[in-house]
């Protein structure tokens, strides 16, 4: 059974590219798992209330990945009870330490979790940041480092699995052998937002085809085939546009008898098994 939605512009197309894989998938024998991050959360505000409706409104699971340092007493509230959030660990303060230099290993950008500072010195505020998470959220904090502008140096990996952490999230395809057993990354494939057009909806067909590639990627062996396909937004940021498709793009994928949205506890628990 092949689900379709209109699209968000109201043109009256349907998504055939994405309906077309996840057919694909079916044929294969397997479901197209997805899951949904969304970043920067500080504060309840009124489109973080938007963001959890729609998360429980959809029954679609979301990792709500705060920045520790930032945290306002409204925010833990404001997520409490729900049912279908999860809070990941955003760093610390979410401030970029490279501050345009090139760290050890030739990478450029804004890094929080780089080579630029002592990697004990990373990992401390980091363990400050999960005590914070922690004493706010209770159960409902995964012990996972979602990396602030996406940017984590795999050096750190090691210390944070020693430190009890399950995982961590950034962007872009895993690598096809996981570097170290009992330690998750899970990363986004997709931005809702284009950042250099002031992070205004990126459009239907862009943000359709980075989704199918991804799937497709994983159907055919090319990309770590277990690896779900994550979707990122920032609910702060979030124009009328990208609010309905990812509105549109919650139920089609709900709907269809081959995909399934995975619960950050579903993908992160792998780190609990031997």
């Amino acid at each position: 059974m092949t689900a379709t939605v209109k699209s968000v512009d109201g043109a009256g197309l349907f998504w055939d590219g994405l309906a077309q894989e996840l057919v694909a998938w079916q044929a294969a024998g397997r479901r197209a798992t997805f899951w949904w991050r969304d970043d920067d959360a500080t504060a309840a505000t009124s489109a973080l209330e938007r963001l959890v409706a729609l998360s429980g409104n959809s029954q679609v699971p979301i990792a709500v990945a705060a920045i520790p340092k930032l945290i306002e007493p409204s925010l833990a509230p404001a997520v409490a009870g729900q049912s279908t959030v999860w809070l990941l660990q955003h760093g610390f303060a979410h401030i970029d330490h490279a501050k345009g230099l090139v760290d050890k290993g030739g990478s450029k950008g804004a890094w929080e979790l780089g080579l630029h500072r002592p990697i004990d010195v990373v990992l401390g505020e980091l363990e400050a940041g999960r005590e914070i998470m922690q004493g706010a959220f209770g159960a409902q904090f995964l012990p996972v480092v979602a990396a602030p502008w996406n940017h984590i140096d795999p050096a750190l990996m090691p210390g944070l699995r020693e430190r009890g952490y399950r995982g961590v999230s950034s962007y872009g395809e895993r690598p096809l052998f996981p570097p170290l057993p009992g330690f998750v990354e899970a990363n986004i494939h997709f931005d809702v937002s284009n950042w250099k057009q002031g992070a205004r909806f990126r459009g239907e067909g862009a943000a359709l085809e980075m989704i199918v590639g991804h799937l497709r990627r994983r159907r055919s062996g090319e990309a770590e085939r277990d690896e779900p396909t994550g979707i990122v937004t920032h609910h702060a940021a979030l124009d009328e546009a990208s609010w309905k498709f990812m509105a549109a793009l919650l139920g089609f994928v709900a709907r269809h008898s081959a995909a399934v949205w995975l619960s950050p506890q579903e993908i992160f628990a792998a780190a609990d098994r031997p």
